[in-house]
């Protein structure tokens, strides 16, 4: 009996018998990938909001006023803000949870944070008559947007470490993600456009206001449209979120306030 030819030993086929060799083969990722992958990509979210934050506080600074007060004011402004939306929240989850996708609650709380608003421009002239306005808005506006980027910071060192820690809310999160075929990279791009939408959001509509009283009511409209937005893009599966146009709807409308008030400015 002869010996087969070396070369045309089955074996010797560069895929055949290595049951490690995935070449050709498409994987889903397992629940340890998804977690390295979010605990990078959430990291680099939270480098990325700072230098955000820091990046707007360097471009108002050729805005500056005689006082930086302004700049608590806004601060203040955004801390009420907040409040505004804990309180909603907190009713919603001790009467109906529905009310958490009502079109009306959501119009009463963007009513509620734009007339905030108002109030804390008409207090800024009130104790800054000497500064220019525009510029007054443009640090208010920005110390509200300060409020909204730290908690978004927070939220994100936060989430990544939960999601790093072995326990139930990381396994049910990583379960989700898996079954939903959501991958960290799109989880972590929709999130930080929506906070840019919001930074942007909160300047716009500041200087608008600022600029004048009746333009609340674009403001109000707006702030409509980012919470209908949002309601909408919960209702589809999470897996088709970062595909539909309504996921980029928050960044849009807060460049659009944001660019309003650009040429606001620009005219005066």
């Amino acid at each position: 009996m002869t010996d087969t030819p070396a070369a045309e030993r089955p074996e010797t086929s560069p895929h055949c018998d290595d049951p490690h060799d995935h070449t050709g083969h498409d994987h889903p990722p397992t629940g340890a990938d998804l977690v390295r992958d979010l605990v990078k990509a959430l990291s680099i979210q939270t480098i990325l909001i700072v230098a955000l934050a820091v990046v707007m506080l360097l471009a108002i600074l050729p805005a500056a006023p005689m006082s930086p007060l302004p700049l608590l004011l806004g601060i203040v402004l955004g801390a009420a803000q907040l409040a505004v939306l804990v309180g909603t929240s907190l009713f919603v989850s001790r009467t109906r949870r529905q009310l958490a996708v009502n079109p009306g609650l959501l119009a009463v709380r963007s009513a509620a944070e734009e007339v905030l608003r108002v109030a804390a421009v008409l207090l800024a002239v009130l104790l800054w008559p000497a500064d220019i306005r525009p510029d007054l808005g443009v640090w208010v506006g920005a110390g509200a947007a300060l409020v909204w980027l730290v908690l978004a910071a927070a939220q994100t060192v936060t989430t990544r470490r939960r999601i790093a820690k072995p326990g139930e809310w990381s396994k049910e999160a990583i379960s989700t993600l898996l079954s939903q075929r959501v991958g960290a990279r799109s989880t972590v791009i929709m999130r930080l456009l929506d906070v840019i939408g919001t930074a942007a959001f909160q300047i716009g509509a500041t200087v608008l206001v600022i600029l004048s009283p009746v333009l609340v009511i674009g403001t109000v409209v707006l702030s409509i449209g980012i919470g209908m937005s949002t309601l909408v893009l919960h209702r589809r599966p999470p897996a088709e979120r970062s595909r539909s146009p309504w996921a980029y709807a928050p960044l849009v409308l807060g460049l659009l306030a944001l660019a309003l008030a650009g040429f606001g400015l620009a005219a005066l």
